[in-house]
């Protein structure tokens, strides 16, 4: 899918709203409003009809002792969970399935390996409360990144004459140089946000969700920040910088839902500008949306066999 910014450009034609300044016209940031809608609402939509479209999975590290456990910050809603898994070794070989269980059954005050959890709050809880160390093993319905415009670029650092990339820190707070000729550090939208993730060209995450410290427009201060298994220590030379946690310039979405986003958008502003045509608009707009949702239901020819599952009581610990 294209980026935010060619998407604007894309609906401020369509909408004859090509001229716009700090003080006249609509912004850029209503435009990403009304696009990060459109993206939630059609996620929402497709969910509800088909359920696994989005699942992604999860490791999370178990502490003897403690119940409850952070779903991901991307977990849909904070509670569409597929399914739980637990490793008392964290090998590949010994997960089992937990079964879940409501509030009522919460086994506070005993401890065992975990056979239940309960979701509760954006959380986990296991029951019983885990006696030692291991893994849990999460699929679980993943948010769609939020959508932002490139606000600033990594710049090179230079030690010992030679250009080299920023490595992040797990420990201490981290430096980055910002790279003004190529593109202004909009310090403004920056500041807004607590973190930032770092993209490259095409969206894709080198490392997300990292505290932001300070800013201004030669570089930004990032505190200390553990990368994941699937992100990268060092940051490179160009890539660009999005506000927010979870957030990138190209949307998740497959290439065929582009024209939902353009026309939800262009609904919203002709509609925000009393247009007559957003009715005829609204109605193009859920024929689409029913035609989008249909077709991401699964199709299968092969045999469907019915599951066995290892659950907790097919151990012996």
């Amino acid at each position: 899918m294209r980026s935010v910014t060619r998407l604007i450009n894309q609906i401020r034609n369509q909408t004859e709203n090509e001229n716009f300044s700090d003080f006249t016209g609509i912004k850029d940031s209503e435009f990403i409003q009304y696009l990060n809608d459109a993206q939630y609402n059609l996620q929402s939509a497709i969910v509800h009809q088909h359920p696994r479209v989005f699942i992604a999975e999860a490791i999370i590290t178990v502490t003897s002792g403690l119940e409850a456990y952070e779903l991901p910050s991307d977990c849909f809603l904070g509670n569409k969970v597929h399914n739980v898994e637990y490793s008392s070794t964290g090998s590949e070989d010994d997960y089992y399935v937990l079964s879940q269980d409501n509030l009522k059954r919460r086994a506070t005050g005993t401890s065992g390996h975990p056979s239940r959890y309960i979701r509760i709050a954006g959380k986990l809880m296991l029951a019983p409360v885990p006696q030692s160390s291991g893994k849990l093993r999460i699929n679980y319905v993943r948010r769609l990144s939020e959508l932002d415009l490139k606000r600033a670029q990594v710049a090179q650092k230079f030690e010992s004459s030679a250009p080299v990339s920023t490595i992040l820190s797990s420990s201490s707070n981290t430096t980055i140089d910002l790279d003004q000729s190529n593109l202004e550090t909009d310090i403004a939208s920056l500041s807004e946000h607590n973190y930032i993730c770092i993209i490259d060209k095409d969206g894709n995450n080198v490392v997300k969700n990292v505290p932001l410290i300070s800013i201004d427009s030669e570089e930004m201060v990032l505190g200390a920040h553990a990368v994941n298994s699937d992100e990268s220590t060092e940051i490179p030379v160009g890539a660009y910088i999005v506000g927010g946690k979870d957030t990138t310039t190209h949307s998740e979405l497959s290439i065929e839902t582009e024209r939902y986003l353009i026309a939800y958008v262009a609904w919203k502003i002709l509609k925000r500008d009393s247009s007559v045509d957003s009715q005829e608009a609204f109605q193009e707009l859920t024929l689409m949306q029913q035609e989008i949702v249909q077709s991401y239901a699964v199709i299968s020819d092969d045999v469907q066999y019915i599951p066995r599952l290892n659950s907790w009581d097919d151990w012996s610990f």
